[in-house]
């Protein structure tokens, strides 16, 4: 059997992988997926590149734009697709199919797994990640009570070999990544007229923070309401993120570079409450 792994992008490291559809399908109905979560409670998948495909069409396909694949797979853009290269893809809640009832057919769908990680409960997998009653999880895997293991799959529903369309995702790419796309459009807008400054240093955050509404920063230089460019070297991503106020110079030491939102700093892959950064603004 074919298959193709899914894993949290930010959460957990890739456990094996095979190939994934064909050279001109992305998948086929021998296929199987298999599911993680991230910090944000996005499911993502990862696809393995095939001879002759491409990002743009793996991107059409999963209806989403090359951009947002840029986003989700930080440090793509720095090496050339080749076939056996994995590729993480967020899926929407909508694509999953809970349930083979209507026009089910089922060689037109691929079964869908999610691999069980530290922390995971029966509970949160089936009314927080699938929005499905525990008993219907539980029937389907055979389960006889809510004893769960890091590792273990548990079948959660189905997927269609014809992909995603992008009327089924609320936002193209997830929220997050809509929202840095269309940031990053201003901040390069605002730069045609102003001059771009770069630094370096720590970003803190407040780890144990629940507020995740925007991606939003404290800084030093930039004007209050400016955008600005943040890169964390470790996780090779960059995020942008609207200035709302000054760096207090009671609070922190010169060192402290930018103070990020909750939102921002998940978004850049950080795990640590201080951690290096490099910072791009205009004025």
């Amino acid at each position: 059997m074919r298959k193709i792994l899914y894993s949290a992008l930010l959460l957990f490291p890739l456990l094996s992988h095979a190939d994934t559809g064909d050279s001109l399908n992305y998948l086929t109905p021998k296929d199987t997926i298999f599911l993680g979560v991230d910090a944000f409670d996005e499911k993502y998948m990862e696809h393995i590149i095939q001879p002759k495909q491409t990002l743009y069409s793996l991107a059409r396909f999963y209806g989403l734009s090359v951009e947002e694949l840029y986003f989700y797979n930080p440090g793509l853009k720095d090496h050339p697709v080749q076939p056996g290269m994995g590729i993480q893809v967020p899926l929407p809640n909508r694509a999953i199919r809970r349930y083979p009832t209507g026009n089910f057919t089922p060689k037109e769908f691929v079964p869908a797994y999610y691999v069980v990680k530290k922390g995971d409960t029966m509970y949160r997998i089936s009314k927080v990640y699938f929005k499905m009653p525990v008993e219907d999880l539980m029937e389907r895997n055979r389960l006889a009570d809510h004893t769960l293991k890091m590792g273990q799959c548990l079948h959660v529903g189905w997927l269609s070999i014809h992909g995603v369309p992008d009327s089924l995702r609320e936002f193209s790419g997830g929220p997050i990544a809509r929202r840095n796309n269309a940031m990053r459009k201003i901040y390069q807008h605002e730069l045609a007229d102003n001059k771009e400054y770069e630094h370096q240093g720590a970003a803190i955050w407040k780890t144990d923070s629940k507020e995740d509404s925007d991606l939003y920063a404290l800084h030093r230089y930039a004007p209050i309401n400016s955008i600005i460019s943040v890169t964390n070297p470790m996780s090779k991503r960059v995020v942008y993120v609207k200035v709302i106020g000054r760096i207090p110079d009671t609070a922190y030491k010169d060192e402290v570079a930018v103070v990020l939102s909750p939102l921002a700093a998940k978004a850049l892959a950080a795990i640590d409450p201080r951690f290096f950064v490099r910072v791009k603004y205009h004025r």
